[in-house]
């Protein structure tokens, strides 16, 4: 299918399901208008544990714990809550080497209107933190990013971040 036929609720399935073929057990999630059809998906899947959050701080926190008991964690968030959570992914996901997927709405995306600044500053900080990291535009993509996204995650010991567009989301207007 390509990006046209879908429409974003196929497309949150599509997302949920290429993170449950790559072993996600549990998702941390903070609402985003950007996110809803996802996180509406995760609601209703009854395999993955899925955890609400106030903060994306929190769920570093949280997903960290998860794995430390043998889940495979990813955390759901907005790139600003990525930017606000610096702190506890460099104390606890990378300084403990942790494996965590980090499931990121990149808001200020190229044609994104109104987050220019911090879609900037998104990749960027990635970099700085040495998060590898991939932008995810095609639905045929999604599938092949999950699964090699967790499995550089296992292999290093460490967060790696999977970038949603919307492109990929199916909410560009």
């Amino acid at each position: 299918m390509t990006n046209s036929n879908m429409d974003a609720k196929a497309r949150a399935a599509a997302i949920l399901g290429g993170m449950k073929k790559a072993g996600i057990d549990l998702i941390a999630s903070l609402p985003d208008i950007n996110c809803l059809d996802l996180i509406g998906a995760l609601e209703r899947d009854g395999e993955i544990i899925h955890v609400p959050l106030c903060r994306e701080e929190e769920g570093v926190g949280i997903c960290a714990g998860a794995r430390l008991v043998g889940k495979k964690p990813a955390l759901l968030m907005q790139n600003a809550g990525l930017l606000n959570s610096c702190n506890g992914i460099v104390t606890t996901g990378i300084q403990l080497e942790l494996p965590l997927l980090l499931v990121v709405y990149y808001a200020g995306d190229i044609g994104d209107r109104g987050f220019a600044r911090v879609g900037t500053a998104t990749m960027p900080v990635l970099d700085a933190l040495g998060i590898r990291h991939y932008l995810l535009r095609d639905v045929e993509a999604i599938d092949w990013t999950f699964k090699n996204a967790w499995v550089l995650a296992e292999d290093s010991s460490r967060p790696v971040a999977v970038l949603l567009t919307k492109d990929v989301l199916g909410t560009r207007a």
